[in-house]
C-alpha cells in the first residue's frame, strides 16, 4: 500500500479543481498541456476528482511527467502510471482495495504498446499485447491456472486460430478467423472427440459441414452456400 506523506503535502499548493484548467490536447490526444489563468502549471498539484478522491501530479512546463498517482476517497492508491513530457510512458497499474494489482498496461508515446494483463483474488484471469493502441498477438483468459480460451489478434481483430478449453484441459472449439470474421474451419469438440465441424467464408457458413458419433464416424453432411444451407444437388451444381 502507498501513501503520501506529510512533507510531501506541505508542498503542494492549493487543491486545484480539474474543471477550473485550460487543457491542450495534441490532435491524437496522446499529449496534455495544463494551464491555469493562461499560465502552464509547473510544480506538484492535487487535484480533486468529481466522483471523490483525487490525483497527485508533477507537472514541468504545462505537462505531466514521472510517477502519478490516483486515490481513492479513503485516501487508498487506485491508480500509479508514468508521464514523460505529458505523454503516458511506462507501465500503468490499477490496485483493489485491497491493495493488490487489478490491470497492469504498458504506454509508449499515450498509446498502449506491450502488455495488459488483469488479476481476479490476485490470480492473473487475461493476458494479451497490444501494438500502438491495438492487440495485437496472443490473448489468453485463465481459470486458476488454466488456460481457458487462446485467441491471435492482428491489428486489433482477430486472426488466426482461436480455442476455448474445458477445465479439463480439453479443447471445446477450434475456430478460424480472418480479420475479425469466421474464415476456415471451425470445429467443436465435446469430451475430446470431435462434434462437428464447418466451413465459413468471410463470417459466413460456405462449404461442407459434418456431425459426427463419439467414434468419429458421420451421423449428418450438410451443405451451405453464403449462408444458407442447401440441398446436395444444389451444392454439386454450383461447385460445377
Amino acid at each position: 500500500m502507498m501513501f503520501i506523506s506529510t512533507s510531501l503535502y506541505a508542498q503542494l499548493p492549493e487543491e486545484i479543481q480539474w474543471k477550473h484548467l485550460e487543457k491542450i490536447y495534441t490532435p491524437d490526444s496522446t499529449q496534455l498541456v495544463l494551464k491555469l489563468n493562461g499560465k502552464v502549471l509547473d510544480g506538484k498539484y492535487k487535484i480533486p476528482f468529481d466522483e471523490g478522491g483525487f490525483a497527485l501530479y508533477t507537472i514541468k512546463s504545462g505537462k505531466i511527467t514521472g510517477d502519478a498517482f490516483w486515490y481513492s476517497t479513503a485516501g487508498n492508491v487506485e491508480c500509479k502510471l508514468r508521464y514523460k513530457n505529458g505523454v503516458r510512458n511506462g507501465l500503468k497499474e490499477n490496485y483493489d482495495r485491497d491493495g493488490k494489482v487489478w490491470l497492469r498496461q504498458e504506454f509508449i508515446n499515450g498509446k498502449q504498446d506491450g502488455i495488459n494483463e488483469m488479476y481476479s483474488g490476485g490470480q492473473l484471469s487475461n493476458k494479451s499485447e497490444y501494438k500502438n493502441n491495438k492487440k495485437d498477438g496472443p490473448q489468453y483468459s485463465y481459470s486458476g491456472d488454466k488456460v481457458i480460451t487462446e485467441t491471435n489478434y492482428k491489428d486489433g481483430l482477430r486472426d488466426g486460430l482461436s480455442k476455448t478449453y474445458g477445465l479439463d484441459g480439453k479443447v471445446i472449439t477450434e475456430i478460424n478467423y480472418k480479420a475479425d470474421k469466421q474464415d476456415g474451419l471451425t470445429t467443436m469438440f465435446a469430451m475430446g472427440n470431435k462434434t462437428m465441424d464447418f466451413m465459413f467464408v468471410d463470417g459466413k457458413k460456405h462449404g461442407i459441414g459434418h456431425m459426427y458419433k463419439p467414434n468419429g464416424s458421420v451421423v449428418f453432411t450438410n451443405y451451405f452456400i453464403n449462408g444458407e444451407k442447401v440441398s446436395k444437388d444444389e451444392y454439386d451444381k454450383y461447385r460445377k
